[in-house]
């Protein structure tokens, strides 16, 4: 009889411990999906700010002349114009300075992770086509920020060295930068159409809501 009450002793302890272990197994899927829930959903509103900002200021980025582009300064900040970049729209008016330089290298880095956690987090070439998108804003304000410490550059050699424009342009070779910048640009714009012909944010929210 003592026998018999241990082997069921043993049988219910080791069902109990199996139920626990699976109810476990169960919490850890559980949290593991919300968790992925979660950072699609930040991640997703972070890309669609940035598609909302690009929608708003896409007639005015980048505008073709011979002209050095004296309003990159206004066009970044209408660029970063939202909650998630308010932190870095002074630095282009003060691009070498601290805290501001600090600020901008730091959001270069989170944007780039965002890029890189969308390619993950999300599936299908909708992830790659938003990932690239982010990817490709975050080099364009690198380049306007380049290219803003270039143009404070020139203005110095033109009071220096009491230069006209055209030799300030050329001491600093201001028209390979701004040619960089409009070339930044356009990688956008190609990108912002595939987004909009591929209909990439629906498909998004679609992934978003089967969790």
């Amino acid at each position: 009889m003592f026998t018999d009450w241990n082997f069921w002793f043993s049988v219910i302890t080791a069902v109990v411990a199996i139920v626990a272990l699976m109810q476990t197994k169960q919490q850890i899927r559980l949290s593991n999906k919300q968790h992925l829930f979660d950072k699609r959903v930040e991640n997703y509103l972070i890309a669609k700010g940035l598609i909302q900002l690009y929608e708003i200021n896409k007639n005015s980025l980048i505008v073709k002349n011979d002209m050095p582009m004296f309003e990159v300064d206004f066009i970044f900040e209408q660029m970063t114009n939202n909650k998630y970049l308010e932190k870095i729209t002074r630095v282009i008016t003060n691009p070498l300075e601290e805290p501001y330089h600090k600020e901008f290298l730091i959001s270069m880095e989170n944007i780039r992770a965002v890029s890189a956690e969308i390619d993950f987090i999300f599936s299908g070439k909708v992830a790659t086509f938003l990932g690239e998108y982010v990817l490709h804003y975050q080099e364009l304000l690198l380049k306007m920020y380049q290219y803003q410490i270039l143009l404070n550059k020139m203005r110095e050699s033109a009071q220096d060295f009491n230069l006209t424009l055209e030799e300030a342009q050329e001491k600093v070779n201001e028209k390979k930068y701004q040619e960089e910048l409009r070339k930044a640009a356009e990688i956008l714009k190609q990108d912002y159409d595939i987004l909009k012909k591929e209909n990439v944010e629906k498909k998004v929210e679609k992934q978003i809501k089967l969790y």
